[in-house]
């Protein structure tokens, strides 16, 4: 039997991909074989998708809204990218994601009680609408890739507390919906982990002590967020998963946007301008009263980031995607 194989790409930081051991049947087409790809999230991954409404086609990959749809990054967001930029296959995606999400509203509370946490993705959203593979989205496991980039908020909403039983709590939570997601036939597996938001414009007046402690539960986070993907790998051995550093590529660009191509064009990695806070009319907007055009700041906001960063975000977990060569 052997272990646990660690596929790293050079040229996207921090990727990596866990296939397992081989009792059961691969379901791993290659990216370029991908047909869908169902999203879950929060406001990093939003697109504002309601399944009641348009579903995915190939010559509409998101459904309904249109592209980009409702994302928080003033342009297309990482699946947009992901989906439409640097595909290699006519991908149609069901996103999920939902602003302010958690993992569950009941052990972290979002900022409005209608946010749809990660529990509700599923139970409510997922579960209901795509389990059956209905004729207007008939996804199979060798053909669909299933992602979640989940955290930001769990950590942002509970850092300071004093909860020595929160984490586990959330993960055990996180890992009964992806085992709910697997047993409806998902075997394809992409985990996002935490970007370092403690370095956001919203944590900017935080002392370098409280900066700290935030940073030291993200990288708890995103540590659990890695067990919990080789706790799969080692129950489910017919499944391939993914895990991508968000954090690292973050850091990374943070401070040196020349770090990735994407990114390059950033002047200001640390503030943001007040005025494109609630989004600008065009992806490069310039207003008067900002120092530069609103592309040019890795921030919209305070807390989220503009497409640049998810742009490059996006070509790196493609990277990662395409080194799996098919396994089925």
């Amino acid at each position: 039997m052997r272990g646990l194989e660690l596929f790293t790409l050079a040229t996207a930081v921090g990727a990596f991909a866990l296939p397992q051991q081989d009792k059961k049947k691969k379901a791993w087409p290659g990216f370029n074989k991908l047909k869908y790809t169902f999203i879950f999230g929060d406001s990093y991954t939003q697109t504002g998708f309601n399944p009641n409404l348009t579903q995915p086609t190939i010559d509409n990959p998101f459904g309904n809204p249109p592209y980009p749809g409702y994302t928080s990054s003033n342009g297309p967001n990482w699946i947009g990218f992901l989906t439409t930029t640097w595909n290699q296959s006519r991908l149609q995606t069901v996103n999920l994601a939902y602003g302010g999400a958690t993992v569950d509203s009941a052990l972290v509370k979002p900022y409005q009680d209608t946010v749809l946490s990660f529990k509700d993705q599923v139970e409510k959203e997922f579960l209901p609408y795509y389990a059956s593979k209905p004729a207007a989205v008939p996804w199979k496991s060798e053909d669909s890739l299933f992602g979640f980039f989940f955290g930001i908020n769990d950590v942002g909403n509970s850092w300071w507390l004093q909860n020595s039983t929160l984490y586990p709590s959330i993960f055990e939570v996180y890992s009964s919906q992806v085992e709910k997601i697997y047993q409806s036939g998902a075997r394809n597996f992409l985990f996002l982990n935490v970007p370092p938001v403690e370095l956001a414009p919203q944590n900017a007046a935080n002392s370098a002590d409280q900066k700290a402690q935030q940073g030291a539960k993200i990288q708890e986070f995103n540590q659990r967020i890695a067990t919990l993907a080789s706790n799969l790998a080692a129950k489910h051995s017919d499944v391939t998963i993914f895990q991508f550093d968000t954090h690292t590529l973050f850091s990374k660009v943070i401070a040196n946007p020349a770090s990735y191509p994407e990114t390059a064009p950033y002047l200001d990695t640390k503030t943001y301008c007040t005025a494109y806070q609630n989004g600008a009319p065009t992806w490069y907007y310039s207003d008067p009263s900002c120092a530069y055009s609103v592309d040019k700041y890795l921030w919209l906001n305070a807390l989220h980031p503009t497409f640049r960063i998810h742009n490059a975000t996006a070509r790196a977990i493609a990277q990662l995607l395409s080194a799996k060569k098919a396994k089925l």
